[in-house]
């Protein structure tokens, strides 16, 4: 089996024909002119514009050497400056030649007075400018006067219009041109640089004179030349990176990588630009199908930077299948790049090379025994997995042959994946890499309803950490080869998912939607569900939280539903199990270190984060470093804490209002869910300790506090433990009664804040009148602002507009809260709201308030209402009105 000439390399007549044409070289190519274009020149361009023209060289500011050539070219004259003024206040003015990606400007002028005319109008196009800026492009009939000057000396920028066209379709014409025709025309642009864009210009469209080239290289290294446009002119002549050098370009800017660009570069520079086509390549916001072009352009080049970017990208989908044409053309510097990576390669990773050599006839044989002695070497120590554990002869029987079921081919990447060493457990030992081809197969047949016994076999006999590499490994190579027809190998992940396969899985389910892939972003948000860890469940409800797209929010969503009824929680609990811990440790805290100085993070009453130092003195914020700090340490230590403050930003705030919720609600936790999700939760622990708890063993409430470490203390300060099936509440001033002062007592002593009111908190009561009748007499007659009462009706809670106390369903209206399953609480306001003009009166009277089984002003009264429930609507009232 012979090998190829991996040196061999040429433009193909494709390229060739999208490089600009050179004179001298395979991409110079006929002329053909467009006579059309005169004709429409004539009429569109001068008949048609003649007053806008006129008006131009009469104009007082404009130049009166222009004008006159301008006057001269509209009496019939073949004046090239009065043709190149005439073109730019035409394009001013506005005109439909833009708008045509076929019209060129250089074929109208050919046509009216000859080549000679042309190039000069061309060239004198770029002498002149509008005095005024315009804004041109987006309108035509500008109705303003056009006066035009001379471009003056200095830094040169092209013109809005920069004659792209004119200047490739001139450069095309030079190219096959006839020796004497040619030289008349040099001649003409000998004289024709005047300022740093002519220079440019004339470069361009001769790139075989090498001088004018280092002129215009000269110029935009001293700054004279600030376009992308001039910048591309230099790319498509340049001869060498050198000159590019000189130029002080080192690399290509995203927008002039274009084919056109790249091939004629690599007709002029040869292989030498491959480092600047492999860096341009990975440009950001390059355009999609460029960067296209570029990778089938990388692909052909026998170079080893070349194969080496195909190697250190294997992972990327764009790169995968140009790997396999890259290793077939280059088997020799396939293998060299090997070499030279494997030692910083992953497992996953070296199996992946392992797998393109042994799938390559070539690699696997002719190359390798091509390579010097130390790459061979390494190579070789791939190919055996040395270092690690021996193969083992203890295969499971249900992997020892292939997989018994409905067969299905194996995927053309399976190669790249059953080289991954799989480690039993113990970790002393690898199955043969027959034994992971058929756990490969077992997984193509395997299904949540009918798991195969392979693959229980492997989880059964095989280290899980392994196996979760393993499993990666096969997902992220079915996702790179962009392998439609094998969806098995994303639900496979589930069979032996742990929390690094879910946060992995989580980012990707945020990077899908972006790549088109919605689809399967919904299908890894229902792998997540599968998985239904409490990790899973996080994950889920963060893509519901963070998500860009919409349509994943809404997937994420409904997800979320169904793991928390699948997990048997409701909404209370499965918030619980979605507080993030931001990184603290056991104790609650997080360490900053300067390197000679440390810092410990605390948290408010809020949950802002604070920084205490070694004398325990609290800041707001860390401070700054001291020139005896270690600055990389403490720019690290910065960056967490700011990362942590936004962070929090939100999540703070958001748990205290759930627990202040928890206490209105009366709601209750297990015991372990209480020490799990609460007093021992990294977050939820320094608000835990600033409030009072309550546990019962289903008799009577006995009162707590969380103390600074974590231990539990009654009203006395005497330790207690919490019995081993109790359940726990946080307790409203309702049920501590008497004990709130105390408790508030104990709180001043140790000087904690509340995160909310709860010990200071009002607690009111219904009278027996009150219970008996629903109304409550004691608020009739007070004062309320209307605001707050839109504010109820507008947020997401149980008030809302009522018309009890109106005539029929005209306005104005009360308000009242529904109770569900008890009836209404009802205000009587006076005026009262108008739901069309909510905030015409800023003030209503309470004429009546009372609790009601019914939506109407006599209803009779509830019974059983909950204290709680009562206690905070009668606060909440208290609160807004003014006696």
């Amino acid at each position: 089996m012979d090998l190829p000439d991996e040196d061999a390399f040429a433009l193909t007549p494709e390229q060739l024909a999208a490089a600009a044409p050179r004179r001298g070289g395979r991409s110079a190519r006929a002329f053909e002119p467009r006579p059309d274009d005169t004709e429409w020149w004539r009429y569109t361009g001068i008949e048609q514009r003649r007053d806008h023209l006129l008006t131009a060289a009469t104009h007082a500011e404009t130049d009166p050497r222009i004008a006159a050539a301008l006057l001269s070219y509209l009496d019939g004259e073949p004046d090239p400056l009065g043709a190149a003024t005439a073109f730019l206040v035409d394009d001013a003015v506005g005109t439909g030649f833009w708008r045509d990606s076929g019209y060129c400007q250089y074929d109208a002028w050919l046509g009216e007075h000859g080549i000679e005319f042309a190039v000069r109008a061309v060239m004198e196009y770029f002498t002149v400018k509008t005095v005024h800026p315009v804004p041109r492009g987006s309108f035509i009939d500008n109705p303003d006067p056009v006066p035009v000057e001379a471009v003056p000396d200095g830094p040169g920028r092209t013109p809005w219009r920069s004659l792209g066209g004119e200047l490739l379709r001139l450069r095309t014409h030079l190219s096959a041109m006839p020796e004497p025709e040619y030289l008349r025309i040099e001649a003409i642009l000998e004289v024709q640089g005047r300022n740093p864009v002519q220079r440019a210009v004339r470069a361009f469209l001769m790139p075989g004179r090498t001088d004018w080239l280092d002129e215009a290289c000269t110029d935009r290294a001293a700054g004279l030349l600030e376009s992308h446009e001039s910048d591309q002119w230099l790319l498509r002549t340049a001869d060498s990176t050198d000159r590019l050098a000189k130029a002080g370009i080192a690399a290509l800017p995203n927008n002039t990588a274009n084919p056109m660009t790249v091939n004629s570069l690599l007709e002029a520079a040869g292989l030498d630009c491959t480092p600047l086509l492999v860096q341009a390549v990975t440009l950001a916001g390059l355009h999609d199908s460029w960067r296209e072009t570029l990778l089938d352009t990388l692909a052909t080049l026998p170079r080893d930077e070349a194969v080496r970017f195909f190697l250190d990208n294997i992972v990327e989908r764009r790169t995968w299948n140009r790997l396999q044409e890259v290793a077939d053309r280059f088997p020799v510097r396939t293998l060299r790049g090997i070499a030279a990576l494997v030692e910083d390669a992953d497992d996953a990773q070296r199996a992946r090379f392992i797998g393109l050599i042994r799938s390559k006839p070539l690699l696997d044989g002719p190359a390798r025994d091509a390579l010097g002695p130390a790459d061979r070497n390494r190579v070789d120590a791939l190919l055996s997995w040395r270092g690690h554990p021996p193969e083992t002869a203890d295969v499971p029987a249900a992997l020892a042959n292939p997989p018994q079921g409905r067969r299905k081919a194996a995927p053309p990447w399976a190669g790249m994946v059953t080289a991954l060493p799989i480690l039993t457990k113990g970790r002393k030992a690898r199955l043969p890499q027959s034994a992971a081809e058929h756990l490969l197969a077992a997984l193509a047949l395997d299904t949540p309803r009918s798991p195969h016994p392979a693959v229980d076999a492997a989880i059964a006999h095989c280290d899980a950490a392994s196996l979760r590499e393993f499993s990666w490994a096969v997902f992220s190579t079915w996702d790179l080869a962009a392998d439609r027809a094998n969806p098995w190998a994303l639900a496979q992940l589930g069979r032996f998912a742990d929390d690094t396969t879910v946060l992995r899985l989580e980012a990707l389910i945020h990077e899908w939607p972006g790549q088109s892939l919605h689809k399967r972003a919904v299908r890894g948000l229902e792998l997540l569900g599968a998985i239904g860890t409490e990790e899973a469940l996080g994950a889920v409800h963060r893509v519901s939280k963070q998500a860009t797209f919409k349509g994943l929010m809404k997937a994420a969503l409904a997800e979320v539903d169904r793991i928390a009824a699948r997990l048997g929680l409701d909404q209370d609990r499965l918030l619980d199990r979605l507080v993030p811990d931001f990184e603290l440790d056991s104790d609650g805290r997080m360490e900053l270190d300067y390197g000679p100085r440390q810092f410990t993070v605390g948290f408010d009453e809020q949950l802002r984060p604070n920084v205490i130092d070694a004398k325990g003195t609290v800041r707001r914020s860390l401070p700054k470093p001291a020139r005896t700090d270690d600055p990389e340490a403490a720019a690290e230590a910065a960056a967490r804490f700011d990362k942590l403050k936004r962070s929090l930003k939100s999540v703070g705030t958001d748990q205290v209002k759930r627990l202040e919720k928890a206490m209105t609600s009366g709601r209750v936790w297990s015991r372990p869910d209480f020490e799990r999700f609460i007093a021992g939760h990294a977050l939820m622990r320094h608000l835990a300790r600033r409030l009072v708890w309550q546990y019962t063993t289903g008799k009577a409430w006995t009162s707590f506090r969380v103390a600074e470490d974590g231990s539990l203390a009654d009203v006395r300060d005497d330790a207690l433990r919490l019995p081993e099936r109790s359940a726990v509440r946080l307790p409203h001033p309702l049920h501590l009664g008497k004990e709130t002062e105390a408790w508030a007592e104990v709180f001043a002593d140790y000087e904690v804040v509340q995160p909310f009111d709860q010990l200071a908190r009002a607690a009111f009561a219904l009278t027996a009148e009150e219970a008996r009748t629903g109304g409550i007499a004691r608020f009739e007659g007070r004062t309320v602002h209307t605001g707050p009462l839109i504010g109820l009706a507008k947020g997401r809670t149980f008030w809302r507009y009522t018309y009890a106390f109106s005539s029929g369903s005209l306005p104005p209206f009360g308000m009242c809260r529904e109770i569900p399953d008890f009836g209404f609480l009802l205000l009587d306001l006076r005026p009262g709201i108008d739901v069309a003009d909510p905030a015409a009166e800023p003030h209503q009277t309470l004429n009546a308030v009372r609790f009601s089984t019914t939506e109407t002003a006599d209803g009779p009264a509830p019974r059983d209402l909950d204290p709680l429930l009562v206690s905070e609507l009668l606060a909440l009232l208290d609160r807004h009105t003014v006696r």
